[in-house]
């Protein structure tokens, strides 16, 4: 490997291999000039392509195509993804990952084929900027083994927390439970009798937290973020916010409220404060992004959260847009009235500040974050994790969680609100909870909407979601064909394996150490095909979207076999002792 830097310091690299056979470079600037505000550390490399389908990164979506090396790379800061390339083989192996331990500075990681001779060409930029010291170290994991993809993006979330220092933050069991969100039901249009007529109708279908998302603080109803920064209560919607949330804890029920972290808008009255202190203006938003560079600033937005949480009782906070918080090309430069230079600093300062005291107040606190901020360095501050929004995508929610699931061991995942149109069959809408069956369930259809059909088909699935929790939220996943994305998911411990199928026509082959094999239909096919590697006497339980048995049949199994299952049902396959 070759590290160079483009300041004048004394650069020193070493490696070292871990036991398990992985390579650390470890690198390190020493005696950097005072006042330099533009480090960077370039690392690059080589490696023959050889069996390599896609890559992977925490941000890739539904792109894992290999790119040229004249391609642009991925970028990851604190406020964006997080610095991890992997890629895999045709049958979901790895044939190289890497990370990079600076997860809160921007990185750039453009790892591309390079055309003239058939290899990777590996460029790693560090962006170190102003260092706070005159000395700088970051570590580069580099693991060729010819292990399972999902093992290799595992442990890079291993040596980024047991190595690296970022320890995610507490996870309470609440922040695994199911959620009703307000935004797709309701958006902007809500008041707090609806609020409460829909906890009641959400907590008997099993729901025991509501998220009440963007529409609280302004009269406005037409969307953008011009009204965002003051984060008064709007009296014509919700006429007492403590008597409010405390009317829906009274039902059982935890209270999350949504701020958008960044915005002030122009039309509110911290616009005159606060105009000045921007890192950009979004014109189309009708706002400007605040500079938390800014003691001043990051005061105030620690003040709004803290206050709320303390006034009016709130159990947990949606704290939206932080992936806003980069630099453009129109951004002021510092100056002496800021107390970071760097923005990502300054974010890791806001967070905490605000952690702190929020823990002073309640130590099981919920904070949601969104796609992109996901990375190492900002769990240390959410304890959910959500999918970037994709109305009525059971695609996209499919894909975006187990993305989230693959490198988070421990922080929970959550799904995109579950949404759909009045007039959708429960067979078709159970597909899109069958989509998100490895995250937790967020719901956001208007309950009014839902017949008993509906009603049924969401109970069965929160109760089979409830009774697998640990397994399905908490097992290592095993996703098949990432570049196919995901047609078969599976999780498993010594008694109990779930696969769930996004594909037709799939094979499972049922797992000899496990006893109960549970498959699920996530397509409209009506049968699902099985292997057993030897002759095996079962009991099959043929299950409907609703949870009605349609059949139960002892069997012999042997080779592959054809099962009935119908459209988001499932089979529950028992060996015979």
């Amino acid at each position: 490997m070759k590290v160079v830097s483009n300041i004048k310091a004394e650069l020193n690299w070493t490696s070292r291999s871990l036991p398990d056979g992985r390579q650390v470079y470890n690198i390190s600037l020493d005696q950097i000039p005072e006042g330099a505000d533009q480090t960077v550390i370039t690392c690059e490399w080589s490696f023959p392509i050889c069996d390599i389908a896609g890559k992977w990164h925490p941000n890739c979506r539904y792109d894992r195509t290999v790119k040229a090396d004249w391609a642009h790379g991925e970028v990851s800061m604190s406020s964006v993804s997080a610095p991890l390339v992997v890629f895999f083989s045709e049958d979901g192996k790895n044939s190289g990952t890497f990370a990079v331990s600076e997860a809160k500075k921007i990185v750039r990681m453009n790892l591309g084929v390079h055309e003239e001779d058939g290899t990777m060409k590996c460029c790693v930029d560090i962006h170190v900027g102003a260092a706070d010291e005159d000395h700088y170290e970051v570590s580069v994991l580099m693991d060729y083994r010819k292990i399972r993809y999902e093992q290799a993006i595992r442990e890079v979330g291993i040596w980024w927390e047991k190595e690296c220092g970022f320890e995610p933050a507490f996870v309470p069991e609440d922040a695994k439970e199911p959620m009703y969100s307000f935004w797709y039901s309701y958006h902007q249009e809500i008041t707090d009798e609806e609020i409460e007529k829909e906890c009641r109708n959400a907590k008997e279908l099993g729901f025991k937290t509501v998220i009440v998302d963007d529409g609280w603080q302004t009269d406005d109803i037409n969307r953008g973020y011009g009204y965002c920064g003051d984060w008064e209560v709007a009296e014509k919607k919700i006429k007492n916010m403590q008597q409010h949330v405390d009317n829906v804890h009274k039902l059982g029920m935890k209270y999350l409220l949504w701020f958008s972290v960044p915005y002030v808008g122009m039309y509110s009255k911290m616009w005159e404060l606060f105009h000045d202190k921007l890192i950009a203006v979004d014109e189309e938003q009708h706002t400007g992004i605040l500079d938390i560079r800014y003691q001043k600033v990051r005061a105030y937005l620690k003040n709004i959260y803290v206050k709320a949480v303390r006034e009016w009782g709130l159990d947990g906070l949606k704290l939206d847009f932080i992936d806003e918080f980069y630099e453009r090309k129109d951004t002021p430069k510092a100056n002496a009235d800021m107390d970071c230079v760097c923005l990502q600093t300054a974010l890791d300062k806001l967070l905490g500040e605000t952690m702190e005291e929020l823990k002073k107040i309640d130590e099981n606190i919920l904070i949601e974050f969104r796609q992109r901020y996901i990375g190492p360095f900002i769990k240390k501050y959410g304890n959910m994790l959500r999918v970037c929004d994709c109305p009525e995508s059971g695609l996209a929610n499919r894909v975006g969680s187990i993305d989230l699931r693959l490198m988070n061991e421990h922080t929970a995942v959550h799904c995109d609100p579950i949404v759909w149109n009045e007039g959708e069959t429960p067979e078709t809408a159970a597909l899109q909870i069958v989509n998100a069956l490895f995250s937790t369930l967020q719901f956001s259809v208007k309950t009014e909407y839902l017949t008993d059909a509906h009603k049924k088909m969401i109970r069965n699935y929160m109760e089979f979601m409830r009774e697998h929790k640990a397994l399905l939220q908490e097992s290592a996943v095993t996703a098949e064909e990432p570049q196919n994305l995901y047609p078969e998911v599976s999780v498993r411990d010594d008694e109990t394996e779930i696969v769930a199928l996004y594909s037709t026509g799939r094979v499972v082959t049922i797992g000899s150490q496990q006893r109960d094999s549970i498959i699920v239909n996530g397509t409209r096919a009506e049968e699902i095909y099985v292997r057993t590697e030897n002759e095996t006497a079962v009991k099959v339980v043929q299950i409907d979207c609703f949870g009605t048995v349609v059949k139960e049949e002892r069997m012999m199994l042997s080779g592959i076999k054809s099962i009935p299952c119908t459209t988001a049902g499932r089979i529950e396959i028992k060996k015979e002792k």
